[in-house]
């Protein structure tokens, strides 16, 4: 029997060991399986997913017939070696590369990697079940086989034809209905995760995406609800904890919701999976609403994007972008708020038409709006086969890129002995020089330092509801500070900024608290940690001149509150009580749930859970990179719970057979708020639930 070998080198994140399971790799090696022409005359090897040196993956090779790689951005140029190794000791093996990765017009690619003998382009499944049956044959010449880029001879030759897109997604078996990863799954203690695709297709052509031009497909096509609700059953019977959805908008869908409730089932019967990550739709609707209410109330979700990019509606015409508009925007964040349902906003930095003045204000509008948890400022990576990676884009917006080093986020570093990866961002267009761009990049991240990693998150609501400062000016105050410590940090992003202009990686080391990379601006909320009352008191001092002089006691008293709730590693689990001498506490956390609520003279004793961990490892995981999607970075406190408990969430989710209505009440203090939503498709099995708030998020 011939052999073929997939190559599908995924992330590993943490010291132990997990990683996602090689999903293109399983759903193609089941997909040729139907072909009685290969199963006759081929034998597909154990799949090679886990990044290692170069000499140990060659020994996983023996006598191989096909060599096949998916590349993306953290995995292209191990594959080149691997397969430039493979083609140097195997002259007859047939090297094919596909993946999001593999140019569309590869022609300069083949001629430069010249042991490629196939490039796929785009959807693979049908081509690459048509390579294998030609190469059965003895066939080298591919033509009339779609979507791909062939060498033949000294010659390489373009296919025009494309696959038949109308196809059903169930044309291609599920690779765990089908056994594909039986023999990985079948261990004890397994740690793999897991993804799921329900439907392909975008509508959306958003120019730095790959899913806007590079599928080449803007219509949907499905896999039956069924064999999805299979895939959630093998996955749960399994004990896989985590799954990823690849869908490209879910909760776009009416049957999303099904699939919601589907997941639910399977974790309340089997206690998998426990979390269920998701692209959420585009333009959110009510329907996303009402599944991710649902997901967070069985803690299935760490939260909901609202995704902005930008609101620039010059930037969003030059990326072909359809923001949801951003009144219908604040109505679903506070609607989410009052659920305490995490929701992070996403902005890109570096768009063509963004300015230092825009990306400001910009800011400002979201956290105006009362974003209680997340801004995730990204900066704009430039993909192979989007439109933003084309030279004729670039050169219409004047974009100069950066190549860096990939430091993949909350990853495990690359073994020194590994294949180092790349990947390229927007340091430069039109509308933005480098230097706003060092601008722009020291701003975003003391807005997820002092807002998102809840380091100020109290204190700027603070003044800017009760004094109407905005929250630019407050981020400046802070990046212009001359107080030591605050001023150490500032300096630690103007490295960081350095760095990237220098081609460093994005994601750091900091190995005191951690065995991944973090972010800028986590590594910074642990410094913090560590020295506490210098920043507290340093921000008190830097903010103080926005305060009038009959406030000054007030505004202690918010900063002692901050001080209070911010996290601090320790092996022992402790309560803390805190006198206040004003009703602060219960002022500050309302203002993220909109209740309003009047600064008083009562006397209010804050009791503050801070939770013990075994090791500062173990600190950084649970209290950071857990928590903060979650919204649960803060510590918990009697005041915070008291408020939380007054709020009921009310499902009522009925049988859409008989059209009768889904309901999610929320009610103030005063019972006043209602708000009613219509009906989906439900199952009876979910039927009804009426618990206090903070369950929701613990």
């Amino acid at each position: 029997m011939k052999r073929i070998y997939f190559n599908e080198f995924n992330l590993l994140m943490g010291s132990g060991g997990i990683v996602y399971l090689p999903f293109v790799s399983g759903i193609l090696s089941a997909y040729i399986k139907t072909s009685s022409v290969v199963t006759e005359k081929f034998e597909v090897m154990p799949f090679i997913f886990v990044p290692d040196k170069i000499e140990n993956i060659l020994e996983k090779y023996h006598d191989p017939s096909i060599a096949c790689f998916s590349i993306s951005m953290w995995n292209e140029q191990l594959s080149l070696a691997v397969a430039k190794r493979i083609k140097a000791a195997y002259p007859d093996c047939l090297i094919v590369f596909g993946g999001a990765q593999c140019p569309h017009q590869p022609e300069e690619y083949m001629r430069t990697n010249d042991f490629i003998d196939i490039c796929v382009r785009a959807e693979g499944e049908e081509a690459f079940l048509k390579i294998v049956e030609e190469f059965a044959q003895g066939n080298r010449n591919f033509s009339g086989v779609p979507n791909v880029a062939y060498r033949l001879g000294d010659d390489i030759l373009v296919n025009i034809e494309v696959p038949n897109y109308d196809r059903s997604l169930d044309s291609f078996p599920s690779p765990y209905i089908s056994g594909e990863f039986e023999y990985l799954l079948a261990q004890e203690n397994h740690g793999y995760q897991a993804i799921v695709e329900t439907n392909r297709g975008c509508p959306f052509l958003c120019t730095f995406c790959y899913w806007g031009k590079g599928g080449n497909n803007t219509k949907y096509r499905f896999r039956d609800i069924n064999t999805v609700f299979a895939d959630l059953e093998y996955l749960s019977s399994k004990k896989v904890e985590y799954i990823f959805n690849a869908d490209s908008n879910f909760g776009m869908h009416r049957r999303d919701y099904d699939i919601a409730l589907k997941l639910i089932e399977l974790k309340k019967k089997n206690g998998y999976p426990e979390k269920f990550r998701t692209c959420w739709g585009k333009n959110t609707s009510e329907r996303i609403f009402k599944i991710a209410s649902l997901l967070q109330l069985h803690a299935l979700d760490k939260g909901v994007t609202l995704a902005r990019q930008s609101n620039s509606e010059l930037v969003l015409k030059n990326i072909k972008r359809d923001n949801i508009k951003l009144e219908a925007y604040e109505f679903l964040e506070k609607s989410f708020n009052k659920l305490q349902v995490p929701i992070y906003a996403e902005l890109i930095l570096g768009l063509p038409g963004e300015t230092v003045e825009s990306w400001k204000q910009g800011i400002d509008q979201m956290l105006n709006a009362g974003l209680n948890n997340q801004l995730f400022i990204y900066q704009a990576e430039v993909y192979p086969n989007t439109e933003l990676g084309s030279v004729e884009y670039q050169e219409k917006f004047k974009i100069l890129t950066t190549k860096i080093k990939l430091n993949e986020i909350h990853c495990s570093p690359r073994d020194a002995a590994w294949t180092r990866e790349f990947q390229h961002i927007v340091t430069q267009t039109y509308s933005m020089s480098c230097a706003d761009w060092r601008v722009m990049t020291k701003y975003s991240l003391a807005t997820m330092l002092l807002h998102s990693m809840k380091a100020g998150i109290y204190v700027l609501a603070y003044i800017h509801k009760r004094i109407g400062v905005s929250y630019s000016a407050l981020i400046d105050a802070f990046l212009d500070s001359k107080s030591p410590f605050i001023a150490s940090l500032v300096a630690s992003f103007d490295a960081y900024t350095d760095g990237l202009l220098a081609g460093e990686g994005r994601g750091l080391l900091y190995a005191e608290y951690s065995d991944v990379y973090l972010e800028a601006e986590e590594v910074a909320f642990l410094q913090i940690s560590e020295n506490r009352p210098a920043f507290f008191a340093e921000l008190y001092d830097d903010l103080s001149k926005f305060i009038p002089p009959d406030l000054k006691k007030e505004f202690s008293e918010v900063i002692r509150f901050q001080d209070s709730i911010f996290p601090q590693y320790s092996n022992d689990s402790k309560t803390f009580s805190f006198k206040f001498n004003s009703n602060i506490p219960e002022y500050c956390y309302s203002i993220f749930i909109n209740k309003e609520t009047e600064i008083s003279s009562d006397e209010t004793e804050l009791e503050v859970f801070s939770e013990g961990y075994q090791d500062k490892y173990e600190f950084t995981k649970k209290r950071l990179i857990w928590a903060r999607k979650s919204g649960t970075i803060l510590l918990t406190s009697n005041v915070e719970k008291s408020i939380k408990e007054k709020i009921l969430i009310n499902f009522d989710i009925s049988d859409y057979a008989n059209e009768k209505t889904f309901k999610v009440s929320l009610f103030d203090d005063n019972l006043t708020k209602f708000e009613k939503f219509s009906s989906t498709k439900s199952r009876p099995d979910v039927s009804e639930h009426s618990i206090p708030i903070h369950q929701v998020r613990d």
